[in-house]
């Protein structure tokens, strides 16, 4: 009777670790559309904050394709902004495989200098964009990650960025706020 209790409390250890084993280890895939680059660093560190913490991560810049999405656990969509406006390779992508989405946790998160911005209204703008991106999906989270804003070096116009925009060259991007985010939504 006595090994029947320890077979039994054996079983019962190797299924919880077998179900600990398969919640750890996901399958993550991360869309982007990056305009100048800063977009695709961030889903690059994503990556490897994420396969670091047992995850499994492929990463794809978005085309205007049909994919076969099956496999994944959760899908991180990225999108750099630029005029206001999603990167239209993201919002194609989105809306090609609204379908399958629809079926798939969902993360979305934008890259935008305006919410850097000195003056509020442009900062209160740049919230709205994730819902722009998710463009009517079910998310599990959306955020706005401030991105890298070289100095094109004329002083015109980053004088003028400063002005109209309230913004100022430079490399916002907060790699501890991106990692949070991420291992978090990788637990959602």
């Amino acid at each position: 009777m006595r090994v029947k209790y320890i077979l039994l409390a054996l079983a019962l250890m190797i299924n919880l670790s077998t179900l600990q084993s398969n919640e750890k280890n996901k399958h993550i895939l991360i869309v982007y559309g990056s305009f100048s680059g800063s977009t695709k660093e961030i889903v690059d560190s994503m990556k490897t904050y994420l396969t670091a913490n047992s995850m499994f991560v492929d990463i794809m810049p978005a085309e205007k394709n049909k994919i076969d999405i099956s496999k994944y656990d959760k899908i991180i969509i990225g999108s750099a902004i630029h005029g206001n406006a999603p990167h239209p390779k993201v919002m194609d992508f989105i809306e090609i495989n609204r379908v399958e989405l629809n079926t798939k946790r969902i993360a979305v998160f934008v890259v935008c200098g305006t919410i850097t911005s000195s003056k509020k209204s442009k900062r209160d703008i740049a919230l709205t964009f994730p819902d722009k991106v998710a463009n009517g999906l079910k998310t599990i989270d959306k955020t706005v990650f401030a991105g890298n804003m070289p100095s094109n070096g004329k002083k015109f116009e980053d004088f003028m960025g400063k002005m109209i925009l309230g913004i100022v060259p430079g490399d916002y991007r907060d790699w501890g706020k991106i990692k949070k985010w991420a291992i978090d939504v990788s637990k959602k």
